[in-house]
């Protein structure tokens, strides 16, 4: 089995501004949504990790 899918692409062909333009714009929103999640969610995360830290050596405290 041959693969013919890009066959009928033009090698110099170019993409129009515009479009270009919207790519970027689609990158930056996701870029600024990563940003959002990564504010809310790994902060938690780092507090989470913290306190089960502080948990485990309270435990091992009592232990002795």
């Amino acid at each position: 089995m041959t693969d013919d899918t890009f066959q009928d692409f033009e090698d110099d062909a170019q993409a129009p501004a515009h479009l270009k333009g919207m790519i970027t714009a689609e990158i930056d929103v996701i870029r600024d949504i990563m940003q959002v999640v990564q504010m809310f969610l790994g902060e938690s995360m780092v507090s989470g990790v913290v306190l089960l830290q502080e948990l485990e050596l309270k435990e091992k405290k009592e232990e002795n």
